[in-house]
């Protein structure tokens, strides 16, 4: 595939989807004649959505073609297997379709961009859609220009896929959150998967798992009412909802992070004290 087709992907799909008002390059094609995408990024379809989607489509029909592309007898879907899936709840028979000629990366790049414009694709599902591009050939200044992102947002969204194993199905199943997981990956190797724990046990917060730090031995000296300084931090962040920092053995001090001016009113409010004195 030409540089120069990768590169307009990102600026949309207008190019090879015919406009709404236009009936040029659409035709209707039975639903049994269409088959799912191999390479179909998204792997979740909420059923509560695609109902809706139906009766949407029982009462206006299916506004925006599928694109699909021949495979054998068969047509694949490229961008629209939503809209497929919720045309044969409400019992459709045939849809409206744009048929392409396209390869196999053109076609991953397309149901990508799809998916992404309309923030279909979970954090993992994104992960693994550009990392399938990188193993069809593009580097990740490639992938992020076919998709039409930052090179820093394909590299983290890649750095997800380095999580254990319990914290990828962690994340898969929303049990945590995209900004969780990147914590995680902030702790040494040996650590994620106590953090993963730790977040999990205690419903910390991603404000919270940032501030994790695992006592390290000889660092576990009990202070304050019994509690370690680490634990300590870490308990007092959770009250104060910032984050907390403690230095000094017997004697030191306490410091409250703050972000913006109302986050430092709110600070003043638990302290009792008022902002004129900030």
């Amino acid at each position: 595939m030409s540089k120069k087709s990768s590169l307009g992907l990102g600026r949309g799909l207008d190019a090879l989807l015919a406009k709404p008002s236009s009936s040029a390059g659409v035709q209707t094609l039975r639903v049994d004649q269409i088959v799912q995408a191999e390479y179909q990024p998204r792997q979740t379809f909420d059923p509560e959505a695609l109902a809706e989607l139906a009766q949407s489509i029982r009462d206006k029909g299916v506004l925006q073609p599928l694109l699909i592309r021949p495979r054998g007898e068969r047509f694949e879907i490229v961008a629209g297997e939503r809209r497929w899936r919720a045309a044969r709840l409400a019992g459709l028979t045939e849809v409206p379709v744009v048929i392409r000629d396209l390869a196999d990366r053109e076609a991953l790049e397309i149901a990508i961009v799809e998916n992404l414009q309309r923030e279909d694709l979970g954090p993992l599902e994104e992960a693994r859609a550009y990392q399938t591009l990188l193993d069809q050939g593009h580097n990740q200044e490639g992938v992020a220009r076919a998709v039409g992102k930052g090179r820093s947002t394909v590299a983290n969204a890649l750095r997800l896929l380095a999580l254990p194993g319990a914290a990828l199905r962690a994340l898969e199943a929303g049990e945590i959150s995209a900004g969780h997981a990147r914590a995680i990956l902030a702790q040494p190797e040996p650590d994620r998967v106590w953090a993963l724990e730790q977040i999990r046990t205690r419903s910390l917060s991603v404000r919270e798992a940032e501030a994790l730090q695992r006592a390290k031995p000889g660092e576990g000296v009990r202070r304050a009412g019994g509690r370690p300084w680490r634990q300590l931090e870490l308990d007092l962040s959770r009250t104060v909802g910032t984050r907390v920092k403690i230095s000094g053995a017997d004697k030191g001090k306490i410091e409250l992070s703050f972000g913006s001016p109302e986050e430092l009113e709110r600070l003043l409010g638990l302290l009792d004290r008022s902002s004129e004195f900030a």
